[in-house]
């Protein structure tokens, strides 16, 4: 899975990252020369025009409403799973593939869980006479697809308003664009330079993303 910030994420992101980059650049610039201080000032620049930017293309309603809605679909259809995988493994059934569901829709992997929803209700189909014993109906297969692909619908809606909104300019996209590459530069070197220890998880990009969807966004862990 490629994580990846929104255009609405990015000076978010690296509001984060830019407060254990200068507390760790020493050590990590021991073994990667080229984060030195002035990676760190034209970091906090790139910041700067970033968050400009924002100030100055607000998200719109329809924007934020997207949001609202993808992130609420997934946390109810994360729920039902709990429910659901009770049911499978009180009737016997492997609910592994339901674990991997979660896994993906906590991660906001909306079409990885997309996938595993479809494939889940292949698995439920196959059991739906063991399961129907525990409460499982005969339409829930159906339903799981529905859901599914409402997921996959709502996450489409949300992209096509946050990446691809027309009031950024070409130029303005290359500035959003310039401040992921050097968030994503950053994580890269810190995981590897705090490889052995457990500060590495502050500069695992899965994890920053996640933290910021959940809501957050209090700092560091």
């Amino acid at each position: 899975m490629y994580y990846r910030l929104r255009n609405d994420e990015v000076a978010t992101g690296a509001a984060f990252v830019r407060t254990r980059f200068a507390s760790d650049r020493e050590v990590i610039a021991a073994v990667f020369e080229e984060f030195n201080k002035d990676y760190l000032k034209d970091f906090v620049e790139q910041i700067v025009v970033v968050e400009q930017l924002d100030r100055k293309y607000p998200k719109t309603l329809e924007q934020m409403d997207a949001t609202k809605k993808l992130y609420l679909c997934a946390d109810e259809t994360n729920t039902e799973m709990n429910t659901l995988s009770f049911k499978f493994k009180s009737a016997g059934v492997d609910a592994s593939l339901i674990s991997k569901v979660k896994s993906k829709l906590n991660k906001l992997d909306i079409e990885g869980a997309r996938e595993g929803l479809k494939d889940l209700a292949v698995v439920t189909e196959n059991n739906l006479e063991i399961l129907a014993a525990k409460g499982v109906k005969a339409e829930y297969p159906s339903a799981l697809v529905a859901t599914a692909e409402k997921l996959h619908f709502l996450n489409e809606r949300q992209n096509e308003l946050m990446d691809d909104g027309v009031k950024l300019t070409a130029a303005n996209e290359k500035e959003y664009k310039k401040l992921r590459k050097m968030v994503q530069h950053i994580m890269k070197a810190g995981k590897i330079v705090f490889a052995k220890e457990k500060r590495k998880d502050l500069y695992s990009m899965p994890k920053l993303i996640m933290r910021m969807r959940s809501g957050n966004q209090g700092g560091e862990e």
